[in-house]
C-alpha cells in the first residue's frame, strides 16, 4: 500500500505539481491583496483628514464635474479617516479626496493584483479554468493527505544539516510538508467547497426550508416622486442595522431599481462584510435585507467557509499561517523534483555499475 501511495504521490506531483504551486502562490498573495494594494499605491488610497467628509451626494457632484457625461454606479466609501473614496468610470478606477472632492488620481481597473486573482480562480482562461483549478485543488488535497501517510513511516520533524545533500533534501521535504499539512488541507477543502458553493448553499436551504436572499429588490415607482439621496439611503440602512459601518453604496440602475448599501458589523470575519440592505429609491423604505447576524444557516455556512479559505477567520494569524503554508509549496516542489531527479540518475547508473563489476 505504501508503494502505491508513493507512486501516486510522485507521478501526480510530476504531472500537476507546477500548477499546484501556481494556485498556492497566487493564493498566498491574495491573502494580503488589499494590504499589498494599499501599501504599493498609498498616494491613491491615503489622504490627510481635513474637517468633515463630503456627503455621497457632494462626492457624486464632484465626480460628475470631473467626468462629465459619465455614469456612476458605485461608491466605495472610506473605512478610516485617511482613506479616499473610489469609483469606476469607463476604462478607469478613480480615487477622490472625500474632504475636498479633488480627484487624487486614477488607474486601469485591470491591476496586476486583479490578474493574480484571476490566475488563482481560473488561470486566465475563463469558466473552463475554474474546473481546471478545482481539479488541481483536489489533486493538491490528495498530495497533502498522501504526503502525511508517507511521512508517518519516517516521521521527520527536523532537518539533519550535517548529512549528505540528498538526506537534507529528504528531511526538508518531510519537515516542511508536515508543518504546512493542516493549513493546506483546510485551504484545499474550503477551496473545493467555494467552487460548488452555489449548489451547496441551495441544498442547505432546501433541507432547512429557507431561501437565499436575492441581492436586488425593486422600488415602488411613484410618478413624479423625487429620488432620495445616497446619504439618506445609507442612513436608513444603518438605522435598520444599528452598529454597522457602511462599506459601499450602489446607486439605483434604473427607475425601478433600489439603492444597495453594503454594511459590516464589528465582528464580521471578512473586511467586506456580509450584510446589505436594499432601500427604495423613492420612499426610503427597506425592501430587502441580509443580516450576517441572523442570516439562514445555508448562507452562513458559505460565509464561514469563504472566511476560512481567505484566512480571515482568525484575523492576521490565520492569514499569515495560510499564506506561509501556500508559499511552502514552492519548497515542496523544488525538493520533490530534486529527489526525483536524483532517483532517476541513480537508476541509470546502477546497470552500468553492474556491468563493470561483471567485466571485472
Amino acid at each position: 500500500m505504501r508503494k502505491v501511495f508513493f507512486n501516486l504521490h510522485l507521478y501526480l506531483a510530476l504531472i500537476v505539481g507546477l500548477f499546484v504551486v501556481v494556485v498556492g502562490v497566487t493564493g498566498s498573495i491574495m491573502a494580503f491583496e488589499e494590504e499589498i494594494d494599499h501599501a504599493l499605491n498609498s498616494k491613491l488610497f491615503k489622504v490627510e483628514p481635513r474637517g468633515e467628509r463630503l456627503t455621497p451626494t457632494a462626492i457624486l457632484a464632484a465626480a460628475s464635474k470631473a467626468f462629465p457625461g459619465q455614469k456612476f454606479n458605485t461608491l466605495r466609501l472610506p473605512q478610516t479617516p485617511d482613506e479616499t473614496v473610489w469609483f469606476n468610470v469607463k476604462g478607469a478606477q478613480v480615487f477622490l479626496n472625500p474632504y475636498t472632492g479633488e480627484v487624487i488620481g486614477s488607474r486601469d481597473p485591470k491591476t496586476w493584483l486583479g490578474k493574480i486573482h484571476q490566475i488563482h480562480t481560473n488561470l486566465l482562461i475563463g469558466p473552463a479554468g475554474k474546473m481546471v483549478v478545482v481539479t488541481i485543488t483536489a489533486v493538491g488535497l490528495f498530495l497533502t493527505l498522501s504526503g502525511i501517510y508517507l511521512w508517518w513511516y519516517v516521521r521527520r520533524w527536523t532537518i539533519k544539516w550535517s548529512a549528505n545533500w540528498r538526506r537534507i533534501l529528504f528531511d526538508m521535504h518531510n519537515a516542511i510538508g508536515i508543518y504546512s499539512a493542516v493549513s493546506l488541507v483546510i485551504l484545499c477543502i474550503s477551496g473545493i467547497i467555494i467552487h460548488y458553493d452555489d449548489e451547496i448553499e441551495q441544498s442547505l436551504h432546501a433541507r432547512n426550508g429557507t431561501q437565499k436572499v436575492k441581492k436586488q429588490a425593486p422600488s415602488v415607482v411613484v410618478p413624479g416622486a423625487t429620488q432620495i439621496t445616497a446619504e439618506q439611503a445609507i442612513a436608513n440602512a444603518k438605522a435598520y442595522m444599528p452598529g454597522t459601518k457602511e462599506l459601499f453604496v450602489y446607486l439605483p440602475p434604473n427607475p425601478k431599481g433600489s439603492y444597495y448599501v453594503g454594511l459590516r458589523y464589528p465582528e464580521d470575519l471578512t473586511p467586506g462584510g456580509r450584510s446589505w440592505v436594499n432601500v427604495d429609491q423613492y420612499s426610503g423604505a427597506i425592501n430587502n435585507v441580509q443580516n450576517s447576524r441572523t442570516v439562514a444557516m445555508g448562507t452562513r455556512a458559505i460565509i464561514l467557509n469563504r472566511a476560512t479559505h481567505t484566512g480571515d477567520i482568525l484575523g492576521v494569524f490565520t492569514k499569515f499561517a495560510f499564506s506561509l503554508s501556500a508559499l511552502m509549496l514552492v519548497a515542496q516542489s523544488i525538493t520533490g523534483y530534486m529527489l526525483w531527479w536524483k532517483r532517476i540518475q541513480t537508476t541509470k547508473k546502477a546497470p552500468v555499475e553492474r556491468e563493470v563489476e561483471t567485466a571485472a
